[in-house]
């Protein structure tokens, strides 16, 4: 496919810059993708530019009627999407079809929100005068979109620019164009008018670089890796744009010995095994009070030797393929190299022999936490486990990381709860669940896991300016 999405119609790029797409759960070559050229990105953002400066005199709430129309036309062709999203990202069925759910849900919920841009009037210092703050659009942005949920995450970059009156030019992973760029056929198929959504695909070296440069774009968001993150912040300094960016993340995951334990395994596993552990608030270093350490292994394990993991297209199909070659072969470094500094391996620890890219469902006790396969995130089905005696350390150790998206506690114990969510230096905490980002929550990290956030409605004003005006009238 050597299309771009540029003004509302698919055109053919003049790069000789492609990709071969293979599907991760076969290893099947399924299409050729071609990159965008620097002469196609900067038509894409002047017309990006050209289209906004009309959009931004349309009323927020007729802005949102016809973002919401994409709604049916998701709903009416969620089977096809699904179907090309597996093949392209290897994640169960299921899931690729939770995730479109999921996506309605955010355009329905952030739709409803355009009559809530409300400005303020501010208590003035001078006799006849007036100060009003208004929020306006913020212009033309950029989106670069991952490969873990390239549905959900285009949505977070797209809805919330087209309602407030901003334009946007998505640069889609690498990974996963196929189903970004057969979203962008339900765009074309929408009322939202030419040129506020473009999509060109190409590397973060090229396109992203020359995105977050441009001096025509006010704002770039970026969700991906900390690498990515901080070259996109520092090549987007020369023009002082706005960054948002949500980063990895190294979630951690404290048991006490107040918890259900039954519970607490089972929401672990589900949320460790989501897209076969490729999400960046999956559970990633397991911390465990020694009094009940041996239960917990004993049903961690049970638990993990019980998933299929295989066809993604199979129901039975408890998760699918890891995306790649090169991501396989670095979860298995991770855990062959923790294993070597002296982890105990309690299941799995390999790459399943099939076609595609799979791994098997893995449990590391006793690990050193300095292997990377602790320090780092793994994106994979591997679950990291260490020992604990005292809470207050256990919330010590939760917190040295550079990253700060998401954790956990389980625990039945109402004080301990609280003590967590009160000093775990996270942008997100969850307490006797797995992760679930509510579209009417705020998804952000601290430290390295980002700036700014998605979701809800501090997530929508990400794409507003604001202007102060003092009126005199004596």
């Amino acid at each position: 496919m050597n299309q771009l999405f540029i003004n509302n119609e698919f055109i053919a790029s003049k790069s000789t810059d492609t990709m071969d797409v293979i599907n991760p759960a076969t290893g099947e070559k399924i299409d050729t993708i071609t990159f965008a050229t620097e002469v196609e990105v900067n038509d894409a953002v002047e017309k990006s530019k050209k289209a906004q400066l009309e959009w931004e005199k349309t009323p927020e709430p007729t802005r949102a009627d016809h973002v919401k129309l994409l709604i049916p036309l998701l709903e009416q062709n969620k089977d096809t999407l699904a179907e090309l999203y597996v093949k392209e990202q290897g994640k169960t069925l299921a899931s690729a079809k939770g995730e479109i759910d999921k996506a309605i849900q955010f355009i329905d919920y952030m739709t409803g929100l355009s009559m809530n841009n409300k400005g303020e009037v501010l208590q003035n210092s001078r006799e006849n005068e007036t100060i009003l703050l208004t929020k306006k659009p913020i212009g033309v942005t950029a989106g670069i979109v991952p490969w873990n949920a390239p549905i959900m995450v285009l949505m977070r970059k797209v809805i919330p620019a087209v309602i407030t009156g901003c334009s946007v030019v998505i640069k889609p992973s690498e990974a996963t164009s196929l189903i970004t760029l057969k979203i962008a056929e339900l765009l074309r198929a929408s009322t939202i008018p030419a040129g506020l959504v473009q999509i060109l695909p190409g590397t973060g070296e090229t396109v992203g670089t020359q995105l977050a440069q441009h001096p025509d774009i006010q704002l770039i968001s970026l969700t991906g890796s900390m690498r990515a993150g901080k070259s996109v912040y520092a090549e987007s300094a020369s023009t002082v744009k706005k960054v948002n960016l949500e980063l990895g993340g190294n979630a951690p995951v404290i048991v006490t010995s107040n918890a259900d334990l039954d519970k607490a395994v089972n929401y672990i596993v589900t949320a460790r095994i989501n897209n076969a552990g490729q999400v960046c608030t999956c559970p990633e270093r397991i911390f465990v009070h020694q009094d009940i350490h041996d239960t917990f292994i004993d049903k961690l394990k049970a638990q993990m030797e019980q998933l299929t993991v295989g066809d993604p297209f199979d129901e039975s199909t408890d998760y699918g393929a890891i995306i790649n070659q090169q991501q396989l072969d670095s979860i298995d470094d991770k855990v062959q190299n923790a294993v070597k500094n002296g982890a105990q391996l309690i299941t799995g620890g390999h790459k399943i022999k099939r076609s595609g890219f799979f791994y098997a469902p893995t449990i590391l006790d006793h690990i050193n936490l300095e292997d990377s396969a602790f320090k780092e995130e793994i994106f994979g089905p591997v679950l990291p486990i260490v020992t604990y005696s005292e809470f207050e350390h256990a919330l010590n150790q939760a917190n040295d990381t550079n990253a700060g998206l998401s954790s956990y506690i389980f625990s039945e114990n109402l004080k301990e709860i609280m003590l967590a969510t009160e000093k775990l230096k996270f942008g997100e905490v969850y307490a006797n669940c797995e992760a679930e980002e509510v579209v009417n929550g705020f998804h952000a990290g601290w430290r390295e896991s980002g700036l700014g956030g998605a979701d809800g409605i501090h997530g929508l004003e990400e794409y507003y300016n604001t202007t102060v005006s003092y009126i005199r009238y004596d």
